[in-house]
């Protein structure tokens, strides 16, 4: 069984050689606020790699009868998977692509004898480099118009060399451009590829890719295309991503938090530049606190909520820390002069489900990495600078305990064992550990919105009020 890892570096190769830059592919720090919380590996180089392997020890030239594939889970970078073959009979094989025990993606291949070569039909050079196309909804319906045919042979050689060996190089030039088609032009950023059924055809009147919308389903924002070239037709199934999940502005929220309710605070704010780390900012800004935040990879997203905060005549600050970094203190970097009076931990990996019935002792170490171990060393870090109250914010799915869900709802409930030791130990900290429900975030975002999702700021603003009160009573003593 072959295993790979696809790497950035196959990213950004994959991407100058098929002109798909979509940031969900190429850009980490656009991409950890996307529906996977991280880069994702184009389903068309999963799809390449597999034909690659398959056909390592194949020596006659093929043409593709049909293909279809499903990307049915995205692979990361730097997630090994597997190769599976199955042979159904002498022309005509099925190929999975697995993670652990999940499969990430299905190809079924029927193929026959070919001598055609086709090189005079597409252009030899990489596609031009350009921004994706942003569609709105009513631009997508009945949308169509074609697209260049490119394949850089000598660079495709190097990456894909059973394959180029074998195939005709106009099967993999259109292969390689429907990921074009989806990332770059229609849906075009918001999008997801989902499924490509192509077959070999008599079509000769068109050259280029052309391609027709004819069904966009707006209630699962799932859309179908139909595409057509020289020698073959197919189908695309592709979907319409959500857009990063936006918060509420410094200015929205002035009514509902009084102007001091959170003065006196030197409130440090760890993930603070999104989600419900830059709710959390926000609330405490406007109602009079110190705030400095921290980062990962925003930078940019940082700015942006510090310079919305001073804009609206609060107080903060920003800088980047990873919390996973064993030699990072984060006394160090609060700046002379300045200690935290108290805490929002808001670090997180993306939260990733698991497998149904199966509990991953890999996914779970990584949650606790961050719930029980980073945490646990922050504290060290601050416990002598005078805090005074905390906020670890836990979960709900502790309590639901999803079936797909078990490795982050067990390290939740250890983050919340910790959360009972460590105030047990410093009594003169207020550690407060609210189980929220599922809120609006990027981390609840899905293709289908849902009903369940609540309004964070409130969610929020009651919980930043109960540990303020805490706190407070706690000091009395």
């Amino acid at each position: 069984m072959k295993h790979h890892k696809f790497t950035s570096g196959d990213q950004i190769a994959f991407a100058k050689l098929s002109g798909d830059y979509n940031p969900l592919h190429v850009d980490a720090v656009v991409a950890r606020r996307l529906l996977f919380g991280s880069t994702v590996i184009h389903g068309i180089n999963s799809l390449l790699w597999s034909l690659n392997s398959w056909l390592e020890n194949k020596t006659e030239n093929i043409e593709f009868c049909s293909i279809k594939t499903v990307f049915s889970k995205p692979i990361r970078e730097d997630e090994e998977v597997s190769l599976l073959l199955k042979n159904v009979d002498e022309r005509h094989v099925e190929i999975k692509l697995l993670s652990g025990e999940s499969i990430m993606t299905i190809i079924e291949i029927e193929w026959d004898k070919s001598e055609h070569r086709n090189l005079n039909y597409f252009e030899t050079r990489f596609p031009p480099k350009r921004q994706p196309r942003v569609l709105l909804e009513d631009e997508i319906e009945a949308r169509s118009g074609t697209l260049d045919l490119y394949l850089n042979i000598e660079v495709a050689a190097k990456y894909f060399p059973h394959l180029i060996r074998c195939v005709s190089p106009l099967q993999i030039a259109v292969l390689i451009s429907t990921t074009r088609l989806v990332g770059m032009e229609c849906p075009g950023l918001h999008s997801l590829y989902a499924e490509l059924s192509l077959f070999a055809s008599n079509t000769h009147e068109c050259t280029k890719l052309k391609y027709e919308v004819t069904k966009f389903d707006k209630r699962f924002s799932l859309l179908y295309m139909n595409i057509m070239t020289l020698g073959m037709t197919g189908i695309i199934k592709a979907f319409v991503r959500p857009t990063p999940q936006k918060q509420d502005r410094c200015l929205g929220l002035k009514g509902l938090v009084n102007s001091n309710e959170f003065s006196g605070q030197r409130a440090l704010i760890i993930g603070g530049s999104r989600g419900l780390g830059e709710v959390t900012a926000k609330l405490l800004s406007v109602g009079g606190a110190e705030v400095k935040i921290t980062y990962y990879q925003g930078a940019k997203d940082a700015r942006r909520v510090v310079s919305e905060i001073i804009s609206e005549g609060g107080s903060a600050d920003s800088f980047s820390f990873d919390v996973l970094d064993n030699q990072m203190n984060v006394a160090d970097r609060l700046g002379s002069g300045w200690a935290p009076t108290h805490l929002y931990y808001f670090a997180t990996p993306f939260i990733a489900l698991g497998t149904k019935g199966v509990f991953s002792a890999s996914l779970f170490q990584k949650f606790c990495n961050y719930y029980v171990i980073g945490f646990q060393r922050i504290i060290k870090q601050l416990s002598d600078l005078g805090l005074k109250g905390v906020l670890f914010p836990s979960s709900v799915f502790v309590n639901e305990l999803p079936s797909n869900m078990g490795e982050y709802a067990a390290a939740k409930m250890a983050g919340e064992v910790l959360c009972t030791i460590l105030e047990s130990a410093q009594q003169d900290i207020t550690i407060y550990k609210p189980r929220l429900p599922k809120v609006a975030t990027d981390q609840t975002v899905g293709l289908i919105m849902s009903a369940d999702n609540q309004d964070p700021v409130s969610i929020m603003l009651e919980h930043l009020r109960n540990l303020r009160d805490s706190s407070m009573s706690q000091q009395k003593k």
